[in-house]
């Protein structure tokens, strides 16, 4: 068991799917453009007539002008879903080191007779127990409040970056919704 909540192999799988995600982002949007660029060789072409270039050219500069935007909001989301994916990559490898260090002092704990609740609450273990030794009793309670504190390090630790995700994601969550506004637009 480990006082501290999370999955650190599910985080880094959503991280890593999104950054495959972001490369095919990237990669979709680049062929469109390529796609487009083929189009304005419409001078070029001989198969097409003076009157089928003039209906052309006003769909394909409204197509353009609507793909840039379309270009740029995807470029701009697959940066984020990127950003998104490496910061829970980032996260994951904390989670992990916390969930580690979470289980040694559990182990810890478990040698000095103490138990860490749910909650990350350390107290006696269940049992009897008394003062018949009174420096045995003192040296649990000593060990009970490094543990304690041990526990509290990690958790503190483990909130401060799990707020740092948090900011990073709303940081996102900002950029894709400007983005998907304009595009409605």
């Amino acid at each position: 068991m480990s006082a501290v909540a999370g999955d650190p192999a599910s985080c880094s799988r959503l991280g890593g799917t999104l950054r495959q995600l972001a490369t095919q982002l990237r990669t979709t949007g680049r062929s469109t453009r390529e796609a487009l660029e083929d189009e304005r060789d419409l001078d070029h072409q001989r198969d097409v007539h003076d009157l089928d270039r003039q209906r052309l050219r006003p769909v394909l500069a409204r197509a353009r002008r609507r793909f840039g935007a379309l270009d740029e909001a995807t470029l701009s989301a697959a940066r984020e879903v990127d950003r998104v994916g490496a910061a829970l990559q980032a996260h994951s490898a904390d989670l992990a080191e916390a969930v580690a260090d979470s289980r040694r002092i559990a182990d810890r704990a478990a040698q000095a007779r103490l138990r860490i609740s749910d909650a990350g609450v350390v107290a006696s273990a269940w049992g009897v127990s008394g003062i018949a030794d009174g420096q045995a009793s003192a040296e649990q309670l000593a060990a009970l409040d490094r543990v304690q504190a041990e526990l509290d390090t990690v958790a503190a630790l483990v909130a401060q970056r799990r707020q740092r995700l948090v900011a990073s994601l709303r940081e996102s969550q900002a950029v894709l919704t400007t983005h998907a506004g304009a595009l409605r637009r």
